[in-house]
């Protein structure tokens, strides 16, 4: 007894990159909100105003740094002021640590990018405090600052800077800013994130290497390549040969017609066309993968 199964639905996918170029030429955003990427995350990073530092105050390190040399180290760095203008100043999660052999200065003045987690947008005084508008990354590092940041823990930064003091702590005028790393426990006891400042990013899902995709539907039994693969891949050539040695059967005229096989069986009076159902030719195991 032959049972016949629901019929199973079979789709040709066509796959076709997109020029990025131009996707990104015509693309129009249709609305800003927080986007979920394929991989269901949401794509958003949050900004936030932050403490860098304070004035004229001795640090936990036993630092003082006077607001003037400060300013100066800021406003007449040319690259912080292009990184500023780019929006590609950029902070680290948690001071560089210095491996054996390594160039200690280098690396001072080196941003790792697989440890950036944030960019500081710009800065201003407020008092005696430097501040700064602080945005996280997405990816990496970064949305691990914003996830802190969301469950309520909160940013805080050390500058990263080149430069001496003298015997009583202040430093000297003169030194280098790096750059304002995010930190546990910063040398400033004021250098956190400001409380409730933060907002939220969001961004239409960028397309990347996108895909078009179109379906057709085909009927595989009325393919007769695709049933002769079957019939070649399922190892029952023996179990077929047997058949036309037993009713004398031509294997040479085997054509595919639909689900069945048909052979031609020829007699010294007359040529008849045999016709068997393809399922019984082909091992059930293959014939039921498809």
């Amino acid at each position: 007894m032959v049972i016949d199964k629901s019929p199973v639905t079979y789709c040709v996918l066509h796959e076709t990159l997109v020029d990025l170029d131009l996707a990104m030429e015509k693309r129009k955003v249709i609305s800003e909100n927080v986007t979920t990427a394929p991989d269901g995350k949401k794509l958003f990073t949050l900004t936030y105003n932050q403490v860098l530092q304070s004035f004229a105050v001795r640090n936990w390190n036993g630092r003082i740094y006077e607001k003037n040399n400060t300013m100066h180290s800021l406003d007449s760095n040319p690259l912080i002021q292009n990184d500023i203008k780019m929006g590609t100043w950029t902070a680290e999660y948690g001071h560089p640590i210095i491996e054996k052999g390594q160039n200690e200065l280098a690396r001072q003045m080196t941003i790792f990018p697989p440890n950036a987690c944030n960019t500081i947008n710009k800065y201003w005084v407020e008092g005696n405090l430097l501040m700064g508008e602080c945005t996280t990354l997405a990816g990496g590092y970064g949305e691990m600052l914003r996830d802190r940041i969301l469950t309520n823990y909160p940013a805080m930064a050390s500058s990263r800077a080149i430069g001496g003091m003298d015997k009583n702590g202040k430093v000297l005028p003169g030194y280098t800013i790096v750059t304002f790393d995010t930190v546990i426990r910063p040398s400033h006891k004021e250098a956190y994130q400001v409380p409730n400042s933060e907002r939220v990013n969001t961004f239409s899902a960028a397309p990347g290497n996108t895909m078009m995709e179109s379906t057709y539907v085909v009927d595989v039994t009325k393919d007769p390549s695709f049933a002769s693969f079957l019939l070649s891949e399922s190892s029952s050539k023996q179990q077929i040969d047997i058949l036309c040695e037993a009713l004398g059967l031509d294997y040479s005229s085997l054509q595919i017609d639909g689900k069945n096989a048909k052979m031609q069986r020829i007699t010294e009076s007359s040529v008849d066309t045999v016709i068997i159902p393809l399922s019984t030719l082909i091992n059930t195991s293959y014939y039921n993968i498809f």
